[in-house]
């Protein structure tokens, strides 16, 4: 079957495409260039689509480079709490990444479209919750052409916390020197957003160096 996957550059996606490929699944990895800074993220999704060899699309939003009062348009580091909605939240970010996904699923015959959101991004960002992906399947079951064969959003991560995601990485020897989690754009991660928190946090529980230390 053939799959559009959501890829950031992050510990999960990078996760999800390792375990879409292990299930003998055909990829097409789609990355997008939405942010006013160089992204480190289209970096890493670059670096991880060419280890595996998949095909991988990158599209530019210019509409979010100059979106005012959005993280996307600025270049204020983001800092986060542990709870609430998150300061790296993007106005209506994945209404728009998953209708061009599903409109590369309908041209290329894809059946699903995946992204590695895990459990704890349900409350931090409202477009990643059970109830969004519902709706938003809704939509695009009664947006596109045919109907009866429309593409389906999936959030196969969504009940996995990072730390058992992690586990899954490593298993699946995901290049975790390559993935890049922090919410800003720089030379190394701030080691202050909620990205950078949850990811030393899950690799000190296995008591595992980042490799990503060790590597750049």
């Amino acid at each position: 079957m053939k799959v559009i996957l959501l890829l950031s550059g992050g510990i999960d996606s990078a996760t999800l495409l390792y375990m879409m490929l292990r299930r003998k699944y055909e990829v097409i990895a789609l990355t997008f260039d939405y942010e006013s800074e160089e992204s480190m993220e289209i970096k890493a999704a670059k670096a991880i689509a060419e280890k595996v060899g998949v095909k991988h699309e990158v599209h530019e939003i210019e509409f979010y480079k100059s979106l005012e009062n959005s993280p996307s348009s600025s270049q204020s580091k983001i800092i986060d709490s542990q709870h609430g909605i998150s300061n790296a939240y993007v106005p209506a970010r994945n209404i728009v990444f998953f209708g061009m996904a599903a409109a590369l699923a309908e041209t290329n015959n894809a059946k699903l479209i995946i992204s590695g959101h895990n459990k704890g991004d349900e409350e931090r960002f409202p477009d990643t919750n059970s109830k969004f992906v519902r709706a938003i399947n809704r939509v695009i079951e009664v947006g596109l052409k045919n109907k009866e064969r429309s593409p389906k959003v999936a959030m196969p991560l969504r009940r996995l916390n990072k730390l058992q995601i992690l586990k899954k990485a490593i298993r699946f020897k995901v290049p975790l020197e390559l993935t890049w989690s922090c919410y800003n754009n720089g030379a190394e991660p701030c080691n202050m957003c909620y990205g950078c928190i949850s990811r030393k946090h899950a690799f000190s529980s296995i008591g595992v160096v980042d490799p990503w230390k060790r590597e750049n």
